[in-house]
């Protein structure tokens, strides 16, 4: 074997693995990470978003409304997305978000749940905290809805509120 095709073979075993490294959420940094669909600060945890660029760019977001708005097209820059995740509600505090991947979490939606862009959206991981989450604020008519249905219904008009 020649020592050039060596390297390249060397070099492409890298490459996937380097990808896969990339491809993760990080911590959210509140206080300092921008959205880049809404440009405000993150403020809290329990409702910010990531994703993840195929590229392995990471972006913030204030809000889970933001993320379904941004992947819909209605605003900041262009991404392909790779990774996406939203915080678990019920394990996650004000500055610190427990990330999960938006396919594994339940979303709720609700006018009266009070979010830092106003959409109403909230996402957990169990069913059981969710249920107490209704009743402690003794929601009615709280919509349950998966991140598909979501996206879908994000297409048809946007999560965040015109202000």
């Amino acid at each position: 074997m020649k020592r050039r095709d060596l390297l390249k073979g060397l070099i492409g075993l890298g490459v996937p693995w380097s990808l896969q490294v990339l491809a993760e959420a990080r911590p959210v940094r509140v206080g300092v990470d921008v959205c880049p669909f809404c440009n405000m600060t993150v403020i809290d945890a329990r409702y910010a978003a990531q994703m993840v660029t195929r590229t392995g760019k990471v972006y913030s977001y204030d809000a889970i409304e933001c993320l379904v708005d941004h992947l819909n097209g209605y605003g900041g820059p262009k991404v392909q997305p790779g990774e996406l995740y939203a915080p678990d509600f019920a394990s996650s505090t004000a500055k610190k978000a427990e990330e999960r991947p938006v396919r594994e979490l339940t979303f709720l939606y609700h006018p009266r749940i009070r979010t830092p862009m106003g959409g109403g959206l909230v996402a957990f991981a169990r069913a059981e905290d969710a249920d107490r989450f209704v009743a402690g604020r003794r929601l009615k008519d709280v919509r349950r809805l998966t991140w598909e249905e979501l996206v879908a219904e994000g297409k048809e008009h946007a999560w965040v509120p015109p202000f």
